[in-house]
């Protein structure tokens, strides 16, 4: 029993901690605040019943995530997260608790903003300093960027306050603003943005000081932290801070007992969608910084505060269908599809289902009235079934024996479902998508639909038939006419060009991402060593665990693959880094860094013409940089490196006109 605890609390804790990484470092979510509540409870739960498990890494100890260190910021006072219920009912333990060791307590209630949270330091009435939350311990240094928003003053109102402050609050994007800038990423061709929280926490971390000015900030403060200060209470508080020139929760209530919170709660749960900004919930305070100190705090949170959020509205819509999608590996993936729904700003038409064992566990029938909700307002996700509108002679949803594509009995690993046919042609098309794709080979023009018709006529059955391909094959095809065909003949000539690493991922080796290509052609010259590497060398290399090993020398022993390597050698895609290094010497060793916006290509397209070349891109200006290319609209990067006197600045033109010579130099070599 132990064992299956023990497996289930490290599950939940690396689960947990994936969520923490995305949310914090990567702006992104796919799970509701709900759903990663529950699980933290559930984990914080396990924890306390089987302390020999203890560990002071679980998400139940930490606060945020790591932050980098090189713009890094040490709190001098810890920043904390805030414990959180869904429930009326635990609020009220959590008011009795409380009352149990401290009498008489009052409380403030202010709105819980969907944002980021902020530390601003204030000496002697001056701004000094300025760090999102992080880990708690130490954030991230956005000094430059919080200087921007107009609504965080430079200087202190008045006189009344201590030499040393800091000031906690929240930044945000209001709802008004954040269309807005949507409607002109859309104009421009651009993705919009997902939500206004990972919007402004994304904004926080642009460089460029002048696009965050122009992204109109939101800044609440609602906390002080200093020594001799001149007020007692929370509510108290809120005045002089907007004395000193903050903007404040407006809707702040000073409540009496836990029964006035109940009552605020009640309240602001019909107004809150009539707010100008975001919001999630209720931030509840005992409201005597006396009381406060008294109560203390746990590792992760204050015992003085907790949060009541607000569950997501549920969106109801029917399941009209299932489809069963085989990804290249051969799992298949259940998605249902619906009738269309407009939620948290784009139309929903199909959710996935995840596995065999979710849809068992939601009991799914068809033609069930689904409730959806989206994970941190990005992915839908179905939550509930609404057994009310279920018809009688509903039949469940049986998740399909086999294979939808080729018929082959699937076999079960773990909670998902292969079909282990590597012949599948629903697979390989797959395989064949991968490949081609922009992170991969880059190869343009040739999408799912072209690669279906040319698998159909004959043409494309493995990569290396890519090579092979004809304009008098091409033209065959449906709707492609002499222009498309030059220009895919043209399109898959240039893939040829891709470096090693890119070659490699392209592969789509289970498991061997973008980051493992790069880490395996570091350790691996060329594809033969790689290929005839054992278990031991393989497992030794940092970063490179027993998954990858097995699953890097499973693929290089099926003669399939080999073979496909070989024609791929043979038709000149590179396979090594010794050919490299030789064609791309002019700018081997080379580092770029770049600001602004190229009006030629993308930043990312850049980078991966840099790297075929054997040169290195870094984000942030730094001594081993060799150059920086200035775009339109460039940022303080420019500044910074004017004052390193090795770094040789590019414009546009000048950076073109030495990728042209890299070029040059490639054709005249003699491999």
């Amino acid at each position: 029993m132990d064992k299956k605890i023990e497996k289930e609390i490290y599950r939940l804790r690396k689960e947990l901690s994936d969520y923490n990484c995305k949310y914090y470092n990567f702006d992104t979510s796919d799970v509701s605040d709900f759903h990663f509540d529950k699980k933290l409870e559930k984990l914080s739960l396990l924890e306390k019943k089987h302390p020999e498990f203890y560990d002071p890494a679980s998400p139940t100890m930490k606060i945020g995530e790591k932050i980098q260190e090189h713009s890094s910021f040490y709190h001098k006072y810890k920043m904390y997260s805030l414990q959180n219920t869904y429930s009326q009912k635990e609020l009220i333990i959590w008011g009795k608790k409380i009352n149990k060791s401290i009498r008489s307590l009052s409380f403030v209630c202010e709105p819980k903003y969907d944002g980021v949270s902020i530390n601003l330091i204030y000496q002697n009435g001056y701004l000094t300093n300025a760090a999102t939350r992080g880990d708690g311990e130490k954030g991230e240094n956005v000094t430059e960027n919080i200087k921007t928003i107009k609504y965080v003053p430079l200087k202190l109102k008045g006189n009344n306050y201590p030499s040393y402050l800091e000031i906690r609050g929240e930044v945000f994007i209001s709802k008004k603003n954040f269309i807005e800038i949507n409607k002109k990423r859309i104009k421009n061709g651009q993705q919009p943005y997902a939500n206004p929280r990972n919007t402004a926490s994304g904004t926080l971390k642009i460089h460029d000081h002048k696009k965050v000015s122009k992204r109109n900030l939101f800044c609440i403060a609602f906390h002080v932290i200093g020594k001799n200060l001149p007020f007692e209470t929370q509510y108290e508080s809120l005045k002089y801070i907007k004395n000193w020139g903050f903007q404040v929760p407006e809707t702040a209530h000073f409540c009496k007992n836990i029964e006035d919170v109940l009552h605020v709660i009640d309240i602001f749960s019909l107004c809150k969608n009539r707010l100008p900004y975001q919001t999630d919930g209720i931030v509840i305070k005992v409201n005597e910084h006396e009381k406060q100190s008294l109560l203390g705090y746990t590792n992760k949170y204050p015992r003085w505060a907790i949060a009541y959020k607000f569950r997501q509205t549920l969106s109801e819509t029917k399941l009209l269908s299932i489809t069963f999608q085989v990804g290249r590996t051969g799992v298949i993936t259940p998605v249902a599809n619906v009738v269309p729904i407009y939620i948290s700003g784009t139309t929903v038409k199909r959710v996935v289902l995840y596995n065999k064992s979710f849809i068992q566990k939601m009991g799914i029938h068809h033609g069930d009235s689904l409730l959806l909700e989206k994970g941190g307002n990005i992915i839908p996700k179905v939550t509930e079934i609404n057994i009310q509108e279920r018809s009688n002679k509903a039949l469940p949803v049986f998740f399909l024996k086999k294979c939808p594509s080729c018929n082959q009995t699937l076999t079960k690993k773990k909670e998902l479902l292969y079909c282990t046919n590597k012949n599948c042609s629903s697979q390989r098309i797959e395989r064949i998508r991968h490949f081609v794709s922009k992170k991969a080979m880059n190869i343009k023009k040739i999408g799912i639909e072209m690669i279906k018709k040319l698998y159909k006529k004959g043409f494309l059955y493995s990569f290396f038939n890519l090579y092979e391909l004809k304009r008098e094959d091409l033209v065959q095809i449906d709707g492609v006419k002499e222009k498309l065909a030059y220009s895919i003949i043209k399109n898959i000539k240039k893939s040829k060009e891709n470096s090693f690493y890119r070659v490699l991922y392209a592969l789509g080796i289970p498991h061997v991402g973008e980051y493992v290509s790069k880490k395996l052609t570091e350790y691996f010259w060329d594809i033969n060593s790689l290929m005839n590497a054992n278990y031991d060398h393989l497992i030794s290399i940092s970063g490179i665990g027993k998954k990858i090993t097995e699953s890097v020398i499973n693929y290089f022993s099926i003669n399939e693959n080999k073979h496909a390597i070989k024609m791929m050698i043979k038709y000149g895609l590179n396979f090594s880094k010794h050919s490299i290094s030789k064609k791309f010497s002019f700018l081997k060793g080379k580092s770029f860094v770049f600001t602004g916006k190229l009006s030629c290509m993308t930043r990312h397209d850049a980078k991966n013409i840099i790297e075929d070349l054997g040169g290195k891109v870094y984000n942030t200006v730094n001594n081993k940089m060799n150059f920086i290319v200035v775009g339109k609209n460039f940022g303080s990067k420019l500044k910074k490196s004017i004052s390193k006197n090795h770094v040789q600045i590019l414009t546009e033109n000048l950076f073109l006109d030495m990728l042209k010579e890299a070029k040059k130099r490639e054709k005249n070599q003699i491999l």
